[in-house]
């Protein structure tokens, strides 16, 4: 297909006119017009279809919308790819991860990685699950480091899963909440420095997604109560903000400790639910294969090794 026609297309279908399409590619209307038109011509198929206020897709364009932004995005990474090797002299690998293993561990292994490996310029980009394996199995990236966090890890059979290590979940408490020391006194605690769910359970809890708070849930199940979460708020730094200021608990996974903010009691739970954290690469032979078997064998050797307590 032509390239220029579906940089076209998709201009149209992003901006919904072909007058700002065509502004924004810095073309003439007429030129535009003509670029979509070869491009309807050679799919045999009328791709937008022109109304009032602009223009929108066909079913057809539809069909061809998705796919045609997949094959820009790739372009436009080997269009990246061979002028970096032109300036770094240097091979490139692309790796996703998930916000947490990105705050507590890439750090680490992307030292280990480039020790042996130091013309490997590595890019990082961060979501979730359920984002990553796609732009994974579509090429867009080379590694992606996830976790079975609800709503946990897609099958897919062109990916190889490396399990990297079990991350409990410790429970955040405000600074002058009871339990943010492990000096206190109790019959039902043998271990101070741990935190049973059940005693924070009259608590108000604080989550911010909805996969988060279905492991709360379920593993407040087991302690006997069921929690009150009173407040969503969205984001990790915002979750954090609210039970500093004394809103309520959270839990939140061991990798974020290093990251979490210095307001904040941190205490290890005596039956913490655990997150399984995988790297996935895929599994059919790949031009950054070595590589990125390479950078799974660093966030291997990194050796993590959860810190579950900070008392205030």
């Amino acid at each position: 297909m032509d390239i220029p026609g579906l940089r076209a297309f998709c201009a149209v279908c992003r901006e919904g006119s072909i007058s700002a399409a065509a502004l924004n590619l810095g073309y003439s209307q007429s030129a535009l017009s003509r670029q979509i038109a070869g491009l309807e011509a050679e799919l045999k198929t009328a791709l937008l279809e022109r109304h009032a206020r602009g223009a929108r897709p066909t079913p057809a364009g539809e069909a061809l919308l998705d796919h045609a932004v997949l094959i820009l995005r790739r372009l436009e990474r080997a269009e990246r790819d061979v002028a970096a090797s032109h300036t770094y002299a240097v091979t490139r690998l692309h790796v996703g991860a998930v916000p947490s293993v990105a705050a507590g561990l890439l750090p680490n292994a992307l030292s280990a990685f480039t020790a042996e490996h130091p013309h490997v310029r590595v890019a990082f980009t961060e979501n979730v699950t359920p984002t990553l394996l796609p732009r994974l199995l579509d090429g867009d990236l080379d590694v992606a480091v996830v976790t079975d966090y609800p709503p946990g890890v897609p099958a897919h059979d062109g990916l190889t899963m490396t399990h990297l290590f079990d991350d409990a979940l410790v429970c955040l408490l405000p600074a002058d909440h009871p339990l943010a020391t492990g000096d206190r006194n109790s019959d039902n605690n043998r271990n101070a420095d741990t935190v049973d769910l059940a005693e924070l359970a009259h608590d108000t809890w604080v989550e911010d997604y909805a996969g988060a708070a279905s492991v709360l849930t379920a593993a407040c199940a087991r302690a006997g109560f069921a929690p009150r979460i009173d407040i969503e708020c969205g984001s990790w730094l915002g979750k954090q903000a609210f039970v500093a200021a004394g809103h309520g608990v959270a839990l939140a996974p061991s990798l974020l400790i290093p990251s979490l903010r210095p307001d904040l009691a941190v205490r290890s739970l005596t039956d913490p639910p655990t997150r399984n954290v995988y790297a996935a690469v895929r599994t059919l032979p790949d031009p950054a294969r070595e590589q990125a078997a390479a950078f799974v064998d660093a966030l291997l050797a990194c050796g993590y090794h959860p810190r579950g307590t900070r008392s205030r």
